[in-house]
């Protein structure tokens, strides 16, 4: 399973970017945009291996956007894409503390902000807003600090209850 999340997560980008990239270059614009996850800026007990997966994704992202900016290739844009749970199935069970401050999104709604942010083209974009700050104090807290933080936002328990998607008879 560790293989095919790896793969799935973090080699698809390769392989997307590998075919459409070069054609991007050649005429010097596009927009790449990658699938990652909060679990791809914050770990999460329960998840190693998923975490690992999509912090490769952030970090694939963030390296391809400076080789284009070495390149001079400005009108080729990256965004990388960071949202909490999003209400797919694939995490059903999971229970979230503070659903108010950081709900499980609907797809639509990660659509469309997604559209919004290659539209204006931004660099990286966390869903919901309160990643932002969340990651900030990352920035600045020491280690302990942030997992005090995590914790009571129930990032240690977020899996106890997880049944993931269910098989369709």
């Amino acid at each position: 399973m560790i293989q095919k999340t790896m793969e799935i997560n973090a080699m698809a980008h390769f392989w997307t970017v590998k075919a459409f990239l070069p054609d991007m270059i050649k005429v010097n614009h596009g927009h790449v945009v990658t699938i990652a996850s909060a679990a791809g800026v914050l770990g999460v007990n329960g998840l190693a291996d998923y975490c690992a997966s999509k912090f490769a994704a952030v970090g694939f992202d963030e390296s391809l956007r400076f080789e284009l900016e070495v390149l001079g290739k400005d009108q080729v844009h990256t965004t990388v894409v960071c949202p909490f749970y999003i209400s797919t199935g694939m995490f059903e069970g999971v229970k979230v503390r503070f659903p108010s401050l950081l709900p499980v999104l609907q797809p639509e709604y990660v659509a469309e902000k997604i559209m919004d942010a290659i539209r204006c083209n931004r660099q990286v974009l966390y869903l919901p807003r309160l990643l932002y700050l969340i990651l900030g104090l990352k920035a600045y807290l020491p280690t302990k600090c942030l997992a005090v933080i995590c914790n009571f936002f129930g990032a240690s328990n977020l899996m106890d209850s997880f049944v993931g998607r269910q098989k369709e008879e």
